[in-house]
């Protein structure tokens, strides 16, 4: 006998797994802060990787320049420049990526939720026809309370 309501259920949360979900049901494997954590360190290496980059694509570009301006370059400031805008360049990726994930988990959360609650209505249908299943094997009503415990 096939359960209509159960196929139903089985199907929506097969889609939900097959589709969107993939993606929805890693990102609830964490904690919220630990997932905005782990990309905003995801984020820091990659600006830091895309700043310098981009210093050396500059430095590439202005070689000739930049040889004839040594002499009398004051390094110590322009390294100083250079650590200003890379700490700038970094926080700010830090700073969009923390509200990035937030939000992004944020948006996940009902649908897991909604997702949850569906496998618990599909376990509680499983448990029903099993308790249903047992009584018609025994031919007894099956209960759990203090007085039938001791019959068993």
């Amino acid at each position: 006998m096939v359960n209509e309501d159960r196929v139903k259920l089985m199907t929506k949360l097969a889609v939900y797994e097959s589709t969107k979900g993939k993606k929805q049901l890693n990102i609830s494997k964490y904690y919220k802060r630990d997932y905005v954590r782990y990309n905003m360190f995801k984020t820091a290496v990659a600006a830091t990787l895309a700043f310098f980059m981009i210093l050396g694509i500059y430095i590439l570009l202005n070689a000739e320049e930049l040889m004839y301006a040594l002499t009398d370059m004051d390094i110590m400031g322009e390294a100083t420049k250079i650590g200003i805008a890379y700490a700038v360049f970094v926080v700010g990726y830090m700073v969009f990526a923390r509200l990035f994930y937030a939000r992004k988990y944020e948006k996940v959360k009902p649908d897991v939720i909604q997702y949850n609650q569906n496998l618990k209505k599909l376990k509680e249908m499983y448990d029903k026809e099993e308790k249903e299943l047992e009584e018609k094997r025994t031919g007894r009503s099956v209960t759990l309370d203090n007085d039938n415990f001791n019959n068993y």
